[in-house]
């Protein structure tokens, strides 16, 4: 008798998540707490093979059959499934960058979410770090130098983070437990077991400085592809890139205009440097976050913008370890988590820095510059997104992230929607900001195309970001070594495009019956497909439309 759909369903989640427990755990599915996948060639290679089979077995069923959320179930899996195969034959990061193995090593929410009594949560964290010796063996085997430099600078960042959280708060956490000795004991020898494995990687990535390269274009073909695989964005790339060039000439052209609004006889670079300057101290940053989120909260229900499910905020902390390379983010709780800690981090100037270092690393938490950040991050942005995923309408929406461009994209879009909402009540300082991040993101956008299909350099990409995002060279070439081993930086206005042309599309087609709080809702509300997919669900259109 052949399977029935759900059972063809429920065996493709099980095996998406016993391939990748690290999201298993972190959605809140906590039997598979202590897993550390194998990631040895053979089974990245047997993993693909799956992946094939189970797509066929979803293909097999008569769409006509299915119900309309079941063929959307069916196609955001299809579109995880083709993920494997794409990534271990063609994108091959598991031979080429050291990152890749960098998500299955995070145990911070080992420590930060209360969903078990804690020497429950400790003893899955031994039972995991115990695995990292032998996991950090098979990536060490996969791997094959010289690596990309930002790729390497990145990965020795991340993993000497993953080090410090464990010699410093998981020790600590182990020792104030309370704990029998024997079983304090036996989690300190884990923690140290994981600690000595991490230290080996981090010498043998250490020893790879000496011999690095710069050759980082994955090339038009394999882009295409991407964009295709990574959020089913059909376009040829030259449209695609196109319409960035567009929306980074509309808002080059406002920025300049908004600063002469506020001071026609400064550059706009003087503008914005006057509001970068105006930050909280580092002791503040927190409590006046802690503070503006409630303001803007406040204007999202005077507006009735979005639905906000419950009354839970999020805990404004400073950035773990293993994240510090992070300006802000968000960490929210899965669709299964029992536990609702949200985590807004912040990322607050290490106390050891000299005074002048600490100011210029407070520049990035502007006034201004936060409203737009938490915006982005939490109200309406990741927060609320991920708080509506808990109520998706399947198990499939619930479980299954389709789509970079969607959940950056969303977050984006709302940067822009909340002005246009009348968030900031009109003041041209809120809307400098807005533009600054939209600026940043456009210029990610087009380096990231141009360096990895029509051969723009380092250097040129930096000048990119100098001359349209305002930036010093120096976090101008930051940002650009990024794109160099993250061509899929683009996605933030990628996604920000698609649903400001689904906006308008569904506006036109429902005329006067158009109601923006449940466009809103629909967006967050069906968990994180590709934009092509939600925009097949509201509008009925399978093909991708421009941009």
């Amino acid at each position: 008798m052949p399977a029935s759909f759900e059972e063809v369903t429920n065996e493709i989640l099980r095996g998406l998540l016993e391939l990748n427990p690290a999201y298993a755990r972190y959605i809140g599915l906590h039997e598979f707490d202590g897993e550390l996948p194998s990631v040895s060639r053979t089974t990245l290679e047997a993993a693909s093979a799956w992946a094939k089979e189970e797509l066929a077995n979803l293909n097999a069923f008569n769409q006509a059959d299915l119900t309309e959320q079941q063929r959307m179930d069916a196609a955001l899996m299809a579109h995880n499934l083709e993920a494997i195969p794409f990534n271990f034959y063609e994108m091959r990061d598991w031979e080429d960058n050291p990152l890749y193995y960098s998500n299955n090593l995070a145990v911070v929410n080992y420590l930060a979410r209360s969903y078990a009594p804690l020497p429950e949560r400790l003893e899955g964290l031994a039972r995991h770090h115990r695995q990292v010796p032998g996991y950090l063996d098979e990536a060490r085997a996969n791997l094959k130098p010289p690596f990309a430099r930002p790729v390497l600078e990145v990965a020795l960042t991340v993993f000497g983070g993953e080090l410090r959280f464990r010699q410093g708060d998981v020790a600590v956490t182990i020792q104030k437990a309370e704990l029998s000795e024997a079983a304090r004991q036996e989690y300190t020898e884990a923690n140290q077991q994981a600690i000595e494995a991490i230290q080996g990687f981090l010498a043998y990535l250490k020893e790879q400085a000496g011999n690095v390269h710069n050759e980082f274009a994955i090339g038009r073909e394999k882009y295409q592809k991407l964009l295709l695989r990574g959020d089913m964005v059909a376009l040829p790339v030259e449209e695609v890139l196109a319409a960035g060039e567009r929306d980074l000439e509309r808002n080059f052209a406002e920025f300049e205009e908004v600063a002469r609004q506020i001071d026609p006889k400064a550059t706009p670079d003087e503008v914005r440097d006057r509001f970068k300057n105006d930050h909280p101290s580092a002791g503040e940053l927190i409590p006046s976050t802690e503070k503006l989120l409630e303001e803007i909260r406040a204007f999202l229900v005077e507006k009735d913008l979005i639905t906000i499910p419950g009354e839970t905020r999020p805990i404004v902390a400073n950035t773990p370890p293993a994240n510090r390379w992070s300006f802000a983010s968000m960490s929210t709780p899965g669709a299964f988590e029992k536990a609702k800690e949200a985590y807004y981090y912040i990322t607050l100037p290490e106390p050891d820095w000299p005074p002048e270092k600490q100011e210029e690393w407070l520049t990035a938490y502007s006034y201004t510059t936060m409203e737009d950040i938490s915006i982005h991050e939490v109200y309406p942005g990741h927060f609320i997104h991920f708080l509506h995923v808990q109520q998706a309408p399947s198990r499939v929406t619930k479980t299954l992230r389709g789509s970079t461009a969607h959940s950056e994209g969303w977050a984006h879009y709302c940067e822009q929607m909340m002005l246009e909402a009348g968030y900031g009540d009109g003041k041209p300082e809120v809307k400098l900001a807005q533009l600054d991040a939209a600026l940043k993101r456009d210029c990610r956008y087009i380096a990231a195309i141009k360096m990895h299909t029509q051969g723009m350099t380092v250097d040129e990409a930096t000048h990119l970001f100098m001359k349209y995002a305002h930036m010093a060279e120096l976090p101008a070439r930051a940002e650009a070594l990024r794109g160099t081993w993250q061509p899929g930086y683009l996605a933030y206005t990628l996604g920000k495009l698609m649903f400001l042309k689904l906006r308008e599309d569904l506006r036109r087609k429902q005329g006067d019956a158009f109601n923006l709080k449940a466009f809103h809702d629909a967006c967050v509300g069906n968990g994180v497909p590709p934009v092509p997919l939600l925009r097949q669900k509201l509008l009925g259109e399978s093909e991708s439309a421009p941009l």
